[in-house]
């Protein structure tokens, strides 16, 4: 993991910028090297106004320029008690799309386990196991990662994300030595304790 720390600023500009810059660059173009280049997660951490999502912004002007696939999502922090609203923020515009059986089809055994956490299947009676919840979503965005390779994926707000999305981008986090998947997550330092703290 890289964190890059954005100086003191007074706005959202890109001034004095340059390092951060320098290595959203590097990881974009790692991860366009190669498909077995090994995935990044790239950490903007600093105060509300210190230009994160400026930084977000160009992560994405970047990406797409060099022909990545981006998906983004936003913590809230009246959507902090809703469960996946971060992860289903980011996937739900690659899921949605797919009639229900070619959604069942792509994601095969775990479409029952990850499907209803995404939003794109009924959760039915059964109380879903949240560890087996988290490794459906993480082979979702793997099988998706191989079809819209080179995929980046921007997470603005991650001190409001809801405690489920924490836990999986964390065991996420943990795999992207074996995904060729870039993540760039925004947050503020000191927003967040207990549990999810631990997990972000």
């Amino acid at each position: 993991m890289t964190e890059v720390r954005p100086p003191a600023a007074s706005s959202a500009s890109l001034w004095e910028r340059d390092e951060e810059v320098a290595a959203i660059k590097e990881a974009v173009d790692i991860l366009c090297a190669d498909r077995s280049s090994p995935g990044r997660l790239l950490v903007l951490r600093g105060e509300a106004g210190l230009g994160k999502t400026a930084l977000l912004a160009e992560t994405r002007r970047i990406a797409e320029q060099r022909g990545c696939t981006v998906w983004s999502a936003r913590g809230g922090e009246t959507l902090r008690s809703v469960p996946f609203n971060v992860v289903r923020q980011l996937l739900q515009p690659a899921l949605v799309p797919m009639l229900p059986e070619e959604a069942r089809e792509y994601l095969g055994d775990w479409y029952d386990i990850a499907g209803p956490a995404l939003g794109i299947a009924n959760p039915g009676d059964r109380h879903a196991d949240p560890q087996g919840v988290c490794e459906g979503l993480v082979a979702a965005v793997r099988r998706l990662a191989r079809r819209d390779w080179p995929l980046v994926l921007l997470i603005d707000d991650a001190h409001w994300a809801d405690q489920e999305t924490l836990y999986w981008l964390a065991a996420f986090a943990g795999r992207l030595a074996d995904l060729s998947v870039l993540v760039v997550v925004a947050r503020r330092p000191g927003e967040i304790s207990g549990t999810g703290a631990r997990y972000l």
